[in-house]
C-alpha cells in the first residue's frame, strides 16, 4: 500500500511539473565578437514579419543603416535580419537569448550573413547593444547590454575582455571608435 501511494505520488508530481525556464550562454568575448561578424552598424528597426521555416517561427526585421560602424554598410541603407522567435497566427514562439529589435529603438548591432537577402546578429543577443538616449540628463547617446541574453558563464580560457564589459555604458561614439580600431586587427 506505502509503495502504491509513493507512486501516485510520484506520478502526480512528474504530471503537474512545469518547463523550468532559463537561459544560459557563454559570454562572448570582444575579439570572438569582432572576429565573427562581418558587419557592425547602429540601426534602427521599422518594419517585422514572422514566417514558419523548418517547423520554426523566425522574424525577419527591416531595419534602416543609421551609422555604417564597421564592415560594407552604407548609411541610409536598409537591410533585412533575420531572429528566431515570433507570433505567426496564434502561435508564438520565444527563444531565450535572442536579439529583440523593437521598432524605433536603435542599437548597434553586429552581424553575420544569414538565409539569403538577410543577415543574423552575431552571438545573438549578446550582439545587441541598445543605445540609451536620456536628453533630461543631456548626456551623449550611450550603448546598454541587451537584457535579453540570459544567464552568461565567463568562457574557460583565462580571462578575455568580454564584449559586454567593453561597450556596456560606453557612448555610441567612443564605442564606435572602438570597433573600428579593432575590426582591421580581426578582419
Amino acid at each position: 500500500m506505502v509503495r502504491g501511494l509513493v507512486t501516485g505520488i510520484a506520478l502526480a508530481l512528474a504530471l503537474a511539473s512545469s518547463d523550468a525556464r532559463a537561459s544560459v550562454s557563454i559570454a562572448v568575448t570582444w575579439d570572438g565578437l569582432l572576429h565573427e561578424s562581418t558587419e557592425a552598424a547602429v540601426a534602427t528597426p521599422f518594419e517585422s514579419r514572422s514566417v514558419w521555416e523548418n517547423s520554426r517561427i523566425y522574424t525577419y526585421t527591416h531595419v534602416r543603416v543609421d551609422r555604417p560602424v564597421a564592415g560594407d554598410l552604407a548609411a541610409g541603407g536598409e537591410v533585412w535580419i533575420r531572429t528566431m522567435g515570433g507570433v505567426v497566427g496564434k502561435i508564438g514562439q520565444l527563444v531565450e537569448g535572442e536579439a529583440v529589435l523593437v521598432p524605433g529603438q536603435s542599437s548597434l548591432l553586429f552581424l553575420h550573413p544569414g538565409p539569403v537577402g538577410a543577415f543574423e546578429v552575431t552571438a545573438r543577443g549578446q550582439g545587441q547593444f541598445p543605445v540609451v538616449v536620456d536628453e533630461a540628463a543631456k548626456a551623449a547617446p550611450h550603448l546598454v547590454r541587451s537584457h535579453a541574453v540570459g544567464a552568461l558563464l565567463p568562457p574557460r580560457a583565462g580571462s578575455p575582455r568580454l564584449a559586454a564589459d567593453v561597450l556596456h555604458d560606453r557612448a555610441v561614439d567612443a564605442a564606435a571608435q572602438d570597433v573600428a580600431a579593432d575590426w582591421g586587427r580581426l578582419h
